[in-house]
């Protein structure tokens, strides 16, 4: 089979040769006949002699030979294509004798089966997109809330800040006011002692500095309703002598109302003859 393949090979070969050779005098042939086309015969000049010459005619203006037509183009030779050579079939090589044990073909494990990526859902979508709306919602409550709380707070503090104010102001209104209510007291304590020590014959031979309270009940108008002694001096005649000068001092000079009923209806006195 190689020879038979060979010896066709070579025949193609010499038939594009001779094919070739044949073109190539085609070509020549066209190219020779068309420059002797081109070639005119050569006309022979005459010469005649005169003994008077003719008055010259004028010259007609020579006629502008027209050029020959040009010889048509050469056909283009054509490209001969090689027929392509004959594929030639390997020849397979001798089997040997003892066959070769095949090798236990490995079944192949089953491939995974790729999951679909999920595909994102327009409702999960809007679904996100509402939970961020809410969220946004309640995070803008909780800002408000918190600065209602903080307002309210600090209303609550300048109202009670107002209220600890007011009520130290009126403490202190109420302080001034019973400063001055004891002060106004004091003077109608202050007389009743002076009109009393003004009646007292304190004894010569007292000594010391001895104490006596007296327990004095008057009536709104400042009379004298009862006197008791409620603790001793010592001395008898320093006791006798300071009870004998209240019930001559009244009545006494006492307020109305209210004070008199707070501070003298019923109310201790303290006697010492050095105080």
């Amino acid at each position: 089979m190689a020879m038979k393949g060979g010896s066709n090979t070579s025949g193609d070969r010499a038939k594009a040769r001779f094919f070739a050779l044949a073109m190539h005098a085609l070509f020549i042939l066209l190219i020779v006949f068309g420059v002797s086309w081109q070639k005119k015969p050569e006309t022979p000049v005459q010469a005649e002699l005169w003994s008077n010459l003719p008055p010259l005619p004028q010259a007609a203006p020579p006629k502008v030979a027209e050029p020959p037509p040009q010889p048509p183009p050469p056909a283009p030779t054509p490209r001969v294509t090689p027929p392509p050579p004959p594929k030639i079939a390997p020849t397979p090589a001798p089997k040997p004798d003892i066959a070769l044990k095949k090798a236990p073909e490995k079944k192949a494990e089953p491939k995974p089966e790729a999951k679909p990526a999920p595909k994102a859902e327009p409702k999960k979508r809007e679904d996100d997109k509402v939970a961020l709306l809410k969220k946004a919602e309640e995070e803008r409550a909780k800002r408000e809330r918190e600065q209602e709380a903080q307002r309210e707070l600090a209303e609550k503090q300048a109202r009670e800040a107002a209220e600890a104010k007011l009520a130290a102001e009126k403490a202190a209104a109420e302080r001034a006011a019973k400063a001055a209510a004891q002060r106004e007291m004091q003077k109608y304590v202050a007389g009743i002692y002076s009109k009393v020590w003004a009646r007292v014959a304190v004894p010569s031979d007292i000594q010391g500095n001895p104490e006596a309270v007296f327990t004095v009940s008057l009536l709104p108008g400042g009379e004298l309703q009862n006197v008791e002694m409620t603790r001793s001096s010592g001395n008898a005649a320093y006791d006798a002598a300071i009870e004998r000068a209240i019930r001559q001092a009244q009545p006494f000079v006492v307020p109305t109302g209210d004070d008199f009923h707070r501070n003298f209806r019923r109310f201790p006195m303290v006697f010492r003859p050095k105080s």
